[in-house]
């Protein structure tokens, strides 16, 4: 099972473009563990999965089953990567900085 859920894990993050710097920073991982989960050597705890559905906006499910996970598109997220295709990397880490942030904030309830 684990291997099934890091694959559709890599499946998902290389669909969006998105190194594993970029996603273990958004989930306050290191970069060698999401390499781990994606190659099965380490399951993703119950809440890498949550914050998994909120980052690349898809069911549990779409981890859990083997298959293609069904990302959704939508015009803002579409409009979002081509305008930060020409950034720089500390343009993005910047910019995830500001998104993990405020994403905190409006999880906390502040």
């Amino acid at each position: 099972m684990r291997k099934v859920v890091g694959a559709n894990i890599r499946k998902a993050r290389v669909a969006r473009k998105m190194t594993t710097d970029e996603l273990a920073n958004l989930l306050g991982h290191t970069p060698s563990s999401i390499g781990l989960i994606e190659r099965g050597e380490r399951g993703a705890t119950a809440y890498t999965l949550y914050k998994l559905t909120e980052i690349f906006d898809v069911s549990s499910d779409d981890f859990l089953r083997g298959g293609e996970p069904k990302l959704k598109r939508s015009p803002i997220r579409e409009k979002l990567t081509g305008l930060m295709s020409d950034f720089t990397d500390e343009e993005v880490k910047f910019i995830t900085h500001v998104v993990s942030g405020v994403r905190d904030k409006r999880n906390s309830g502040a």
